[in-house]
């Protein structure tokens, strides 16, 4: 996955976000903090995505500064492979699950 292949910002504002393929997942694991990219402007470093602080209640769609991630020790998971939103979800989900067992 190279960051060339991620939209363009607005690129995919007419699919729902359910739908929406999540290409890059940045985290910060040790607080439960992670950030889904689905749009990206490779000159601003600015992307449109998923952000969710620990909570999912109050986690929500918005713009994320790409440096600021980085600035905050958020690290770029490089195992992750584009997906959509539902699916992203699912694997959320089931990596809490295995963390809790473990």
């Amino acid at each position: 996955m190279v960051e060339q292949d991620i939209p363009k910002l607005y690129d995919t504002e007419d699919i729902p976000a359910e739908k929406k393929v999540i290409y890059q997942k940045w985290a910060i694991p040790q607080i439960g903090f992670y950030w889904f990219i689905a749009e990206l402007d490779r000159k601003e470093n600015i992307a449109y995505g998923y952000a969710n602080l620990n909570d999912d209640l109050f986690a929500e769609w918005g713009y994320i500064s790409i440096d600021e991630l980085k600035e905050n020790n958020a690290t770029l998971c490089r195992e992750w492979k584009p997906c959509a939103f539902e699916e992203a979800q699912k694997i959320i989900k089931q990596y809490r699950r295995d963390q809790n067992r473990g």
